[in-house]
């Protein structure tokens, strides 16, 4: 019984010797953590302001959806017109250039076409043909 007591009792020093080195430890955390106190502090006003910020910039994104629908109503309206003109000057141009190459392809036919002295207009085949002169027959002919 002598033997149990003894060791009950250094059972109980063990852990009076656990509990007081977690008491010294829980008051060395506790001056440690007096010195981030304030740190702390200042970091919950900085979130405070930038939570206030947020919040002012969503009232404002709130005002801008509003005009923003119109606003990209508009631009692509504008776009839209935009395009058409372009397309529309495309078109214009390209219209002038075949105009101009038709132009420059009957004046071409026309040249060819006009009677050349000493040409004759032959009814086959409906153009103008050289009348054959016999005065300039090869000598080989």
């Amino acid at each position: 019984m002598y033997k149990k007591v003894c060791e009950k009792q250094r059972k109980v020093r063990r852990e009076r010797r656990v509990m007081y080195s977690v008491a010294v430890q829980r008051r060395q955390l506790e001056k440690e953590s007096k010195r981030y106190v304030q740190w702390l502090k200042n970091l919950a006003k900085v979130d405070d302001d930038d939570m206030e910020m947020c919040d002012q910039l969503e009232k404002k994104l709130d005002v801008l959806s509003v005009c923003q629908e119109e606003a990209k109503a508009l631009r692509d309206h504008r776009r839209e017109e935009e395009a058409k003109q372009r397309a529309e000057q495309e078109a214009a141009a390209q219209r002038e250039a075949e105009e101009e190459e038709r132009k420059q392809m009957l004046d071409d036919v026309k040249k060819q076409a006009e009677a050349k002295p000493g040409m004759v207009w032959n009814q086959q085949l409906r153009e103008y043909q050289y009348l054959h002169d016999p005065t300039q027959e090869s000598w080989r002919d």
